[in-house]
């Protein structure tokens, strides 16, 4: 729409006037500042279409603060302790599992077998056979020869044959001299017999413990 000069609505107006056309010609309306041309004025319901649309619009929810008391009643758990609530073995197994081997030697101790086993010296060994009851408890000699005084050495110089004679006894040379023939006066015997073997009684150890018995401490 093309903008009419003010000077010729000035001059259009008093013209109207000197022609007695005033009252009756309505006045021309002002027209539109700069800067508003082609915007439409408001009406009269927008602001009360805003305050309705205000009116329906909800109310923010605000959020309650927290309470400062609350948070100070509930401490924070240290690594350890959480640590502790995430495992599933209680805290007081692991000083029970560790005491358990020693409680069990503690027991085994307390109600176990207690009886204290003699060590067998070959004195014990010559007495437990019976050596004693021909030769003498001291190798002195009675029902059987003499033992001491380092007379077994002169009658077998080698200890293998010593401990053959005591494990199989005189039964197999009953009737015949028997040991070194090279002896200081001569072989010993003749054999009555009388001699047992103790193969079957002694074990191979304590066969050997009474022939060293009887050559170095009798």
């Amino acid at each position: 729409m093309t903008e009419v000069p003010e000077h010729l609505l000035k001059r259009s107006r008093e013209r109207r006037e000197a022609l007695g056309l005033a009252s009756s010609s309505p006045q021309p309306s002002e027209p539109p500042t700069e800067g508003t041309q082609g915007m439409s004025t408001a009406t009269p319901e927008a602001p009360a279409t805003a305050a309705a649309a205000s009116e329906a619009r909800p109310a923010p929810v605000s959020r309650p603060e927290p309470d400062p008391v609350v948070e100070e009643a509930v401490p924070a758990l240290s690594p350890a302790a959480q640590a502790a609530m995430r495992t599933k073995i209680p805290m007081w197994v692991m000083p029970v599992l560790l005491l358990l081997p020693f409680w069990g030697f503690l027991y085994m101790g307390a109600f176990g077998d207690r009886t204290v086993k003699k060590v067998e010296t070959p004195a014990d060994v010559y007495a437990k056979a019976g050596c004693s009851s021909c030769h003498g408890s001291s190798g002195e000699g009675g029902v059987g020869p003499a033992l001491a005084g380092g007379v077994s050495k002169l009658t077998f110089p080698n200890e293998a044959d010593h401990i053959a004679w005591v494990k199989d006894g005189s039964g197999p040379v009953s009737g015949q001299k028997y040991g070194d023939p090279n002896r200081p006066g001569g072989q010993a015997g003749p054999a009555t017999g009388g001699m047992p073997g103790f193969g079957g009684q002694l074990s191979d150890a304590e066969i050997e413990m009474v022939v060293k018995y009887e050559r170095d401490e009798l």
